[in-house]
């Protein structure tokens, strides 16, 4: 019965923050959820979250993960994207130079073109953590929808250029 207990309050607290966010201070459920695990993680000992600690990521990455870019996606503008190609272009360029330049200038002499390049690639790989920032500030009207549409879009188009530019460059040639 305990164990029962544990989990029903651990989905409470996940649930009273997040709706807290979202009601109370509208568009803020997402940073709600963030705060709920980290009540969580410090009202709870730390045996009682071990345990609870499966039931946590099911839920997280079962049910919870995939409505949040659900969401996400259901908020991007694709005539925006259509109308103004040339923003998604622009944003890969300003996002992503600095990261190849900076590699490919320190390393070069160290791991040869080729890798400092891809390792300039690695380093311009975004994180759903950056996708969650961007849903905040858009939700906040701090962005408009088109350079919102813009950063999704060129995240979407980078995740299998990296996988494929990197399983190519990995497996050919000798590493440095």
């Amino acid at each position: 019965d305990a164990l029962y207990v544990h989990h029903l309050f651990v989905l409470f607290v996940f649930f009273f923050f997040a709706a807290l966010g979202g009601l109370v201070f509208e568009d803020l459920a997402t940073i709600g959820a963030i705060l709920g695990g980290i009540v969580t993680r410090h009202i709870l000992p730390k045996e009682v979250l071990d345990e609870n600690e499966k039931a946590i990521n099911f839920l997280g990455y079962v049910f919870l993960s995939p409505l949040f870019f659900l969401s996400i996606g259901v908020k991007v503008a694709l005539n925006s994207l259509l109308i103004r190609p040339s923003l998604i272009l622009f944003v890969l360029l300003v996002a992503n130079s600095p990261e190849y330049l900076t590699s490919f200038i320190l390393f070069r002499n160290i791991l040869g073109v080729k890798h400092s390049l891809l390792l300039g690639l690695g380093l311009s790989v975004r994180f759903s953590t950056s996708i969650i920032v961007q849903y905040i500030l858009f939700s906040s009207n701090l962005i408009s929808l088109p350079l919102y549409s813009a950063l999704i879009a060129s995240s979407v188009i980078m995740l299998p250029i990296i996988i494929g530019v990197y399983s190519w460059g990995l497996t050919s040639g000798k590493p440095p």
